[in-house]
């Protein structure tokens, strides 16, 4: 009897324990706060390659050094990407007449370092006069060279 007693007490003890964490863990789940839904994009960002820009650095009336940049354009899909492959003589052109001798080195130079954010906006700005607004999303620089003369 006493055994049988002692059963009953631990399968008591068992199920108020069981129970009473189900119960604390149903509270702590209803007290959350609900995560709202994050808003998934159907496409990735599509990046379009560009041949590399030559761009002369004019200063005190002469050339003074030439920087290379190769940039890729990020777009928001592959409709936009085939569209800008479609209009590259176009940008490309753009962006000379944008930049080609414009760049002054009091305006782009700082401590002897292109000032990129200004060549990006600039890019960037360009792309979008040509493809549409808001079709460009950036302009990413992948290489930098420059060279004094």
């Amino acid at each position: 009897m006493k055994r049988l007693m002692l059963i009953v007490v631990v399968l008591l003890l068992l199920l108020g324990g069981g129970g009473g964490a189900y119960y604390v863990l149903q509270k702590d789940a209803l007290a959350e706060p609900a995560q709202p839904e994050m808003v998934q994009r159907t496409e990735e960002p599509v990046y379009v390659e560009f041949n590399p820009i030559l761009l002369p650095i004019v200063g005190d009336g002469r050339v003074e050094q030439f920087v290379n940049i190769v940039v890729a354009l990020e777009v928001p899909d592959q409709a936009a990407a085939d569209r800008a492959i479609a209009m590259a003589p176009r940008l490309n052109d753009a962006y000379l007449r944008s930049l080609y001798g414009t760049l002054h080195s009091r305006d782009v130079l700082h401590n002897g370092i292109v000032d990129l954010p200004l060549i990006k906006r600039r890019l960037v700005e360009e792309s979008n006069r040509v493809l549409g607004i808001g079709t460009v999303q950036d302009a990413l620089i992948q290489m930098v060279s420059q060279r004094l003369l």
